[in-house]
């Protein structure tokens, strides 16, 4: 999976997360502050954690897949 697949579900669960906030705001009922606390908040935190995940793990494929140099060449 490339980079922009991973950042693009990321991104959704994020969106789902806020839509989520938003949609348990709108009632004025105590079970909705548990509803933004409970479902909400952590589904942001999956799709920050899998954002941060994504653009680590593209890093070291990156890092690891660059030729590397030999004394010959440096020479």
């Amino acid at each position: 999976m490339n980079i922009e697949n991973k950042l693009r579900r990321a991104s959704l669960i994020i969106a789902a997360g806020l839509f989520l906030q938003f949609v348990s705001l709108l009632p004025l009922h105590p079970l909705a502050f548990i509803a933004f606390v409970g479902l909400g908040v952590p589904i942001m935190g999956i799709g920050v954690l899998l954002f941060l995940f994504s653009l680590v793990t593209h890093s070291e494929s990156v890092a690891s897949s660059a030729p590397v140099a030999s004394e010959k060449t440096q020479r």
